[in-house]
Protein backbone atom coordinates (compact mmCIF):
# COMPACT_ATOMS: atom_id res chain seq x y z
CA UNK A 1 0.00 0.00 0.00
CA UNK A 2 2.71 2.53 0.43
CA UNK A 3 4.40 1.57 -2.68
CA UNK A 4 1.13 2.33 -4.20
CA UNK A 5 0.68 5.53 -2.66
CA UNK A 6 3.99 7.10 -3.07
CA UNK A 7 3.60 6.01 -6.87
CA UNK A 8 0.00 7.88 -6.84
CA UNK A 9 1.83 10.67 -4.96
CA UNK A 10 0.71 13.79 -6.85
CA UNK A 11 -2.70 13.00 -7.27
CA UNK A 12 -2.72 11.45 -3.66
CA UNK A 13 -1.86 15.08 -2.52
CA UNK A 14 -3.60 17.08 -4.95
CA UNK A 15 -6.90 15.36 -3.58
CA UNK A 16 -5.89 15.60 -0.01
CA UNK A 17 -5.02 19.80 -0.71
CA UNK A 18 -8.76 19.60 -2.18
CA UNK A 19 -10.23 18.09 0.54
CA UNK A 20 -8.86 20.14 3.26
CA UNK A 21 -9.08 23.77 1.50
CA UNK A 22 -12.92 22.56 1.04
CA UNK A 23 -12.98 21.45 5.06
CA UNK A 24 -11.08 25.01 5.84
CA UNK A 25 -14.16 26.95 3.95
CA UNK A 26 -16.82 25.42 5.19
CA UNK A 27 -15.33 26.50 8.74
CA UNK A 28 -15.54 29.94 7.01
CA UNK A 29 -11.75 30.20 6.33
CA UNK A 30 -11.17 30.86 10.25
CA UNK A 31 -7.67 31.76 11.73
CA UNK A 32 -6.92 33.55 14.38
CA UNK A 33 -5.25 36.29 11.78
CA UNK A 34 -4.09 37.34 8.95
CA UNK A 35 -0.48 36.33 9.78
CA UNK A 36 1.36 33.58 7.59
CA UNK A 37 1.84 30.78 10.28
CA UNK A 38 -1.69 31.05 11.31
CA UNK A 39 -2.76 30.66 8.39
CA UNK A 40 -0.39 27.57 7.81
CA UNK A 41 -1.35 26.20 11.58
CA UNK A 42 -5.07 26.39 10.15
CA UNK A 43 -4.08 25.01 6.81
CA UNK A 44 -2.50 22.05 9.12
CA UNK A 45 -5.38 21.24 11.27
CA UNK A 46 -7.57 20.82 7.62
CA UNK A 47 -4.99 18.66 6.19
CA UNK A 48 -5.10 16.18 9.21
CA UNK A 49 -8.16 16.43 9.44
CA UNK A 50 -8.84 15.24 5.76
CA UNK A 51 -6.19 12.80 6.50
CA UNK A 52 -8.38 11.24 8.80
CA UNK A 53 -11.77 11.25 7.28
CA UNK A 54 -10.19 9.48 3.99
CA UNK A 55 -8.66 6.11 4.19
CA UNK A 56 -7.29 6.69 0.92
CA UNK A 57 -5.00 9.28 2.81
CA UNK A 58 -4.27 6.89 5.39
CA UNK A 59 -0.21 6.27 4.36
CA UNK A 60 0.38 10.00 3.83
CA UNK A 61 2.54 11.87 6.77
CA UNK A 62 1.39 15.37 7.24
CA UNK A 63 4.61 17.67 8.51
CA UNK A 64 4.56 21.67 9.35
CA UNK A 65 7.90 23.61 10.38
CA UNK A 66 9.92 20.59 8.16
CA UNK A 67 13.75 21.06 8.77
CA UNK A 68 15.97 20.51 5.79
CA UNK A 69 18.91 18.98 6.53
CA UNK A 70 21.90 19.76 4.89
CA UNK A 71 24.51 16.60 4.71
CA UNK A 72 27.13 18.93 6.64
CA UNK A 73 24.32 19.35 9.15
CA UNK A 74 24.15 15.55 9.77
CA UNK A 75 27.76 14.76 10.09
CA UNK A 76 27.68 17.34 12.44
CA UNK A 77 29.90 20.01 10.78
CA UNK A 78 27.12 22.67 10.15
CA UNK A 79 24.82 24.26 12.59
CA UNK A 80 20.98 23.96 12.05
CA UNK A 81 20.58 27.22 13.33
CA UNK A 82 18.94 29.21 9.76
CA UNK A 83 18.18 25.73 8.66
CA UNK A 84 15.96 25.63 5.73
CA UNK A 85 12.55 25.35 7.25
CA UNK A 86 9.72 25.23 4.82
CA UNK A 87 6.08 25.17 5.91
CA UNK A 88 4.81 22.05 5.38
CA UNK A 89 5.86 18.21 3.93
CA UNK A 90 3.57 15.44 2.50
CA UNK A 91 5.16 12.55 2.30
CA UNK A 92 5.04 8.49 1.89
CA UNK A 93 8.58 7.21 3.64
CA UNK A 94 11.05 9.25 1.89
CA UNK A 95 9.06 10.14 -1.17
CA UNK A 96 7.15 13.48 -0.42
CA UNK A 97 6.75 17.20 -1.46
CA UNK A 98 7.25 20.78 0.77
CA UNK A 99 4.53 23.38 0.51
CA UNK A 100 5.63 26.41 1.06
CA UNK A 101 2.91 29.34 2.18
CA UNK A 102 3.30 33.06 1.67
CA UNK A 103 0.97 35.85 2.02
CA UNK A 104 -0.55 37.47 -1.15
CA UNK A 105 -2.02 40.99 -1.30
CA UNK A 106 -1.67 43.76 -4.29
CA UNK A 107 1.25 45.76 -3.13
CA UNK A 108 4.93 44.79 -4.31
CA UNK A 109 6.06 43.90 -1.15
CA UNK A 110 4.21 40.59 -0.69
CA UNK A 111 4.12 40.05 -4.12
CA UNK A 112 8.04 40.37 -4.50
CA UNK A 113 8.18 37.94 -1.12
CA UNK A 114 6.67 35.27 -2.67
CA UNK A 115 8.90 35.47 -5.55
CA UNK A 116 12.05 36.05 -3.41
CA UNK A 117 11.34 34.27 -0.09
CA UNK A 118 8.89 31.43 -1.62
CA UNK A 119 9.63 30.25 -5.22
CA UNK A 120 13.23 31.15 -5.45
CA UNK A 121 14.08 28.94 -1.96
CA UNK A 122 12.61 26.04 -4.70
CA UNK A 123 14.80 27.52 -7.30
CA UNK A 124 18.06 28.12 -5.31
CA UNK A 125 17.70 24.20 -3.88
CA UNK A 126 17.61 25.16 -0.86
CA UNK A 127 13.98 23.40 -0.39
CA UNK A 128 13.43 20.02 -2.59
CA UNK A 129 17.24 19.85 -3.96
CA UNK A 130 16.85 16.36 -4.63
CA UNK A 131 13.12 16.74 -6.15
CA UNK A 132 11.08 17.38 -9.16
CA UNK A 133 7.90 19.22 -7.54
CA UNK A 134 6.97 21.73 -4.76
CA UNK A 135 4.06 23.52 -3.79
CA UNK A 136 3.20 26.98 -3.48
CA UNK A 137 0.20 28.48 -1.13
CA UNK A 138 -0.75 32.06 -1.80
CA UNK A 139 -3.00 33.16 0.95
CA UNK A 140 -4.78 35.73 -1.06
CA UNK A 141 -5.68 38.95 1.03
CA UNK A 142 -7.74 40.55 -1.46
CA UNK A 143 -11.74 40.26 -2.11
CA UNK A 144 -10.02 38.59 -5.18
CA UNK A 145 -7.21 37.35 -7.39
CA UNK A 146 -7.37 39.84 -10.09
CA UNK A 147 -4.09 41.12 -10.96
CA UNK A 148 -2.18 39.14 -8.94
CA UNK A 149 -0.26 36.97 -11.90
CA UNK A 150 1.20 39.50 -13.74
CA UNK A 151 2.32 41.45 -10.48
CA UNK A 152 4.32 38.41 -9.42
CA UNK A 153 5.04 37.31 -12.96
CA UNK A 154 6.84 40.91 -13.03
CA UNK A 155 9.06 39.97 -10.07
CA UNK A 156 9.77 36.74 -11.99
CA UNK A 157 10.66 37.86 -14.62
CA UNK A 158 13.29 40.32 -13.36
CA UNK A 159 14.97 37.70 -10.71
CA UNK A 160 18.50 36.99 -11.56
CA UNK A 161 17.51 33.10 -10.83
CA UNK A 162 14.13 33.02 -12.95
CA UNK A 163 13.81 35.27 -15.92
CA UNK A 164 11.77 34.90 -18.90
CA UNK A 165 10.28 30.90 -19.39
CA UNK A 166 9.64 30.91 -15.63
CA UNK A 167 6.54 32.89 -15.12
CA UNK A 168 3.29 31.33 -13.39
CA UNK A 169 1.04 29.91 -16.21
CA UNK A 170 -2.72 29.53 -15.24
CA UNK A 171 -4.39 26.04 -14.72
CA UNK A 172 -7.68 27.07 -13.68
CA UNK A 173 -9.87 29.33 -11.43
CA UNK A 174 -13.13 29.68 -9.74
CA UNK A 175 -14.98 31.77 -7.31
CA UNK A 176 -12.13 31.95 -4.10
CA UNK A 177 -9.11 30.11 -5.52
CA UNK A 178 -6.18 30.23 -8.43
CA UNK A 179 -4.49 27.19 -9.85
CA UNK A 180 -1.32 28.37 -11.50
CA UNK A 181 2.07 26.00 -12.26
CA UNK A 182 5.68 26.99 -13.26
CA UNK A 183 8.43 25.36 -14.15
CA UNK A 184 12.29 25.85 -13.45
CA UNK A 185 15.63 25.08 -14.43
CA UNK A 186 18.32 24.78 -10.92
CA UNK A 187 21.98 25.03 -11.04
CA UNK A 188 22.12 21.86 -10.21
CA UNK A 189 20.69 20.41 -13.69
CA UNK A 190 17.48 18.91 -11.81
CA UNK A 191 14.91 21.13 -12.60
CA UNK A 192 11.50 21.30 -10.73
CA UNK A 193 7.77 21.99 -11.06
CA UNK A 194 5.68 24.54 -8.51
CA UNK A 195 2.48 23.91 -8.38
CA UNK A 196 0.27 27.37 -7.28
CA UNK A 197 -2.90 27.21 -4.95
CA UNK A 198 -3.94 30.31 -4.48
CA UNK A 199 -6.80 31.03 -1.58
CA UNK A 200 -8.66 33.68 -1.06
CA UNK A 201 -9.19 34.57 2.71
CA UNK A 202 -11.98 36.70 3.34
Amino acid sequence: IYNRAAQQLPELVGDLLDNALALWANNNWHTFDHLESNCSAQLYRWLKEAKRTDKRFSPLNVNIENIEFTPAMLAGTQSIVGASRPDLRIHVGESGVLLEAKRLTDTAKHCRAYVDEGMARFVRSDYGATEHWGVMIGYVQEPTTAGLEPRVNGFVNTHAQMGVGHQLVLDSTDANSERLRSSHHRSSGLPIHLDHIWVVLP
